[in-house]
């Protein structure tokens, strides 16, 4: 399920999640978030994962992220844009995903402005690997870096079947491990995937940001749909 912010809508989106916490309005989808970002959210969690009951409380789509390794916090899926979806919550941290992988965020110390496929129309998704291994060129805006459209070569391969655990539900995974360079900024990085083993989805990943090394940690608490 999908708390949908009508008014997010068109170029304004990205702004009005910013100021997402700070507002005030009647519409019913606005009061059902904020009600839950009270209730939910907005108290800080212990020095671990989120509670099961934290979690199984909140009705929408969420997911909980980690910024390196520190506390888990949760962020509820405010829009899904053909396939491109914004997670936010009362931090005002806002993170943008399509496929499992982070190509946006805003809030976090160091961000990515954008990621976007270099010789496609569209970045393989990781489930992908579940066929066989690929390899991808991406294009990355890093405004904490005043880099823009900073190349970064890609091999993504089947690290093998894991079983994983997301609230006590044990999930049957591949890890999908994507192996990047960027010889423009002389970085090199390993993203990791926990991908359903039938269906592709993501469930659980560790991402790097930037060439500072900041990662971001996520797990997908309760699925879109």
């Amino acid at each position: 399920m999908t708390l949908r912010l009508r008014s997010f809508a068109g170029p304004g989106l990205f702004a009005g999640c910013l100021a997402l916490a700070g507002c005030s309005t009647q519409n019913n989808d606005y009061g059902q978030y904020f009600q839950l970002m009270r209730q939910s959210i907005a108290s800080a969690f212990s020095n671990g994962a989120i509670p099961r009951e934290q979690a199984a409380a909140v009705p929408y789509a969420t997911i909980g992220y980690r910024l390196n390794g520190q506390r888990e916090n949760l962020l509820i899926l405010a829009t899904d844009t053909n396939g491109e979806e914004l997670w936010t919550g009362s931090s005002h941290v806002v993170l943008v995903t399509r496929d499992g992988r982070l190509v946006r965020t805003v809030g976090l110390p160091d961000n990515i402005a954008s990621v976007t496929p270099s010789l496609s129309t569209a970045m393989t998704p990781p489930g992908q690997v579940l066929k066989s291994a690929f390899t991808s060129i991406r294009s990355a805006d890093l405004p904490d870096e005043s880099r823009y459209s900073v190349p970064i070569n890609c091999k993504t391969i089947n690290m093998g079947r894991v079983a994983i655990t997301i609230l006590g539900k044990a999930l049957d995974t591949v890890r999908a491990d994507e192996v990047c360079e960027s010889s423009a900024l002389g970085w090199s990085f390993r993203d990791s995937y926990w991908v359903d083993a039938q269906s592709g989805f993501v469930w659980r990943s560790i991402q790097h940001l930037t060439p500072k090394g900041e990662t971001v940690e996520t797990e997908v608490l309760r699925p879109p749909g």
